[in-house]
């Protein structure tokens, strides 16, 4: 008689369950995501060119060109032009407001002879404006950046003239682009701030480096209101009504980014959707320009002889 071995669903049926192979033991659970969830995708962020940064600053260094010209050119835009309280409120000369972001402090000195560390004054704020802007108006867009920094600015430049009246500084001449500038600078933190998870620890370094000079350049713009210089004190009431104006501003019309996935990188990017677009907010602009008038026409009424 032949024996014939059993078959394998034989074997395995009869065989005892000690006897089996011993089964791997389970993957313990892992706090890893998994490999697909841990993929790196790339962020697309819709940019333009900075043409008004490059205007602005153009117009700037053209303007302190035309002055250096001469000392009585020099003085003579100035005179017209600089932010005074008195004659901003009782002259009605609102348009200093404007022109005073334009002007700094030229290479002669009161009597006629050069002072080339006025220069200084116009190459630090375009330096600035040049680092902070040209990333700002980038994502911002030529009207949102144009509109806080020609918005910022004018907060800058009323709240000079509005406090330098109350502190009785009625005569005391301010110009410089610099309430303009923390405009941008305090915009752009804003935009950081609505957007920190999207951009994280990056994001927050910039935060605070922004933070930081704001706050370096106000507590030394303190200390030079006690003290004198032959190129004049700091206005810090221009800074202050800069930094809230643009982040005002910014709060309600800067981009708003949602993120969808990328068309013709499917898994592999994602871009970023500006939900926050500047034609929705026309009204909330105009209010604030509203607001500033306002502030002007108290003030006058108050400051008038």
């Amino acid at each position: 008689m032949l024996n014939t071995p059993p078959s394998e669903d034989r074997q395995d049926r009869k065989r005892h369950p000690l006897e089996r192979d011993p089964q791997p033991p389970p993957v313990p659970p892992s706090d890893e995501p998994p490999q697909a969830q841990r993929q790196r995708l790339t962020l697309h962020i819709a940019t333009v060119k900075p043409y008004v940064v490059y205007a602005i600053i153009a117009l700037n260094v053209l303007i302190f060109a035309v002055r250096a010209l001469s000392p009585q050119i020099d003085q003579q835009l100035t005179q017209w032009g600089a932010n005074v309280p008195l004659y901003v409120l009782q002259n009605g000369e609102v348009y200093r407001l404007l022109t005073a972001m334009f002007l700094h402090l030229g290479v002669y000195n009161s009597f006629g002879g050069l002072a080339l560390a006025g220069a200084l004054h116009i190459f630090l704020n375009m330096y600035i404006l040049y680092g902070t802007g040209v990333r700002t108006e980038q994502v911002f867009g030529h009207a949102r950046f144009a509109v806080i920094y020609l918005l910022g600015g004018l907060a800058g430049s009323a709240l000079s003239a509005v406090f330098g009246a109350a502190s009785d500084d009625l005569l005391t001449a301010s110009l410089g682009a610099s309430g303009a500038v923390f405009a941008v600078i305090s915009a752009r933190w804003v935009y950081l701030y609505k957007h920190r998870l999207l951009f994280g620890i990056g994001g927050r370094i910039e935060q605070a480096r922004l933070a930081q000079f704001l706050a370096i350049n106000l507590i030394f713009g303190l200390f030079t209101a006690i003290g004198t210089s032959s190129l004049g004190r700091i206005d810090n009431f221009a800074h202050i009504g800069g930094v809230l104006g643009g982040a005002a501003l910014a709060w309600v019309i800067s981009p708003f980014f949602v993120l969808r996935s990328h068309p013709d990188q499917q898994g592999r990017a994602v871009m970023a959707e500006d939900i926050n677009p500047l034609q929705n907010h026309y009204r909330e602009v105009t209010l604030f320009a509203i607001l500033l008038m306002a502030l002007l026409i108290v003030a006058r009424l108050l400051y008038s002889p």
